[in-house]
């Protein structure tokens, strides 16, 4: 009797399971939703879009490959963790053929970059060079801030207003422009509550890896309230861009989704604890929500311009 014996994934599959696919829309839709803002403003190169998407694509993908890298390096993912992509920490590949990977990402993008600064504006290398070093010292170099607990206060504005505003910028040439800028806190809240959602379930095994998450920090029932208030505060961006007059109503689209939204509040509320089974679908669902949160911005926005 044969046994069938199942070949071992190729480097490339390996690859592309380490920039966790299912998460790279959380930077493509913001970006895009920057850029839609640029609908009808003067000089507004379109042809430089797909550059755009590609280019946030690409650094959202050596930041997920750069976290799964240098956690397994310091002993943050044990083997045992299922929360990531497990390419790194089960030896699937070795830890320096990751860290050629997220570096030969980073440096397409800064490529891109390059080429979009030359045909558009350098106001733009800001914005991408925040990007890129910002994610990679994330986990990476002498001093992660993720193990100091400094992840949740950079990424609202990395994922979000840096994002934003970088987009439209690349398709315009202006350096700033308000509505773009601070549309950005919608998107960069809402995908920080969600590793704020993931922080607060991990506490037990970031706290025994020595990772001093914000979460480990301050506790679980603070925790929980910083999530609900992150979370809380997303919600509230939509009406503060229509009351200051950067958007028309259009951009309260977002807040049809907000009874998912208060399912997933009360779902955190039901946690007794970290480690809870009640938390297991939070960041996941949290993380869904982003999408669809972001989607529905993204739609706001084109009613507006229109």
């Amino acid at each position: 009797m044969s046994v069938a014996v199942t070949p071992p994934p190729s480097p490339l599959a390996l690859a592309i399971r380490a920039t966790r696919p299912l998460y790279l829309p959380t930077s493509v839709l913001p970006a895009l939703a920057g850029a839609l803002v640029a609908i009808n403003a003067p000089g507004t190169d379109w042809t430089l879009l797909p550059l755009v998407l590609v280019a946030t694509l690409l650094v959202h993908a050596g930041v997920d490959v750069c976290n799964e890298v240098e956690d397994a390096a310091n002993g943050v993912d044990s083997p045992d963790k299922m929360d990531n992509s497990r390419v790194f920490n089960t030896g699937l590949m070795s830890i320096e053929r990751g860290r050629a990977i997220y570096l030969g990402l980073f440096a397409a993008t800064l490529a891109i970059g390059l080429v979009l600064c030359v045909a558009q504006t350098w106001w733009l290398l800001p914005y991408g060079l925040a990007g890129v070093v910002g994610g990679f010292l994330y986990t990476g170099g002498p001093r992660p801030y993720k193990y100091d607990g400094l992840g949740d206060p950079a990424i609202v504005w990395l994922m979000g207003p840096l994002l934003t505003q970088g987009a439209y910028t690349a398709l315009t040439g202006d350096a700033f422009y308000a509505p773009a800028f601070w549309v950005g806190l919608f998107p960069g809240l809402l995908i920080t509550a969600v590793l704020e959602a993931n922080n607060l379930s991990d506490i037990p095994g970031d706290s025994a890896a020595g990772v001093r998450t914000l979460a480990v920090r301050i506790g679980f029932s603070r925790a929980r309230m910083l999530f609900l208030a992150t979370f809380t505060a997303t919600w509230l961006v939509p009406i503060a861009l229509w009351v200051g007059g950067l958007f028309s109503a259009w951009i309260l689209m977002p807040l049809l989704a907000a009874p998912i939204a208060i399912s997933i509040a009360r779902q955190a509320l039901a946690a007794q604890r970290s480690g809870d089974e009640v938390l297991l679908t939070l960041a996941p669902r949290a993380a869904q929500l982003h999408l669809l949160g972001t989607l529905l911005l993204a739609a706001g926005i084109v009613l507006d311009r229109l």
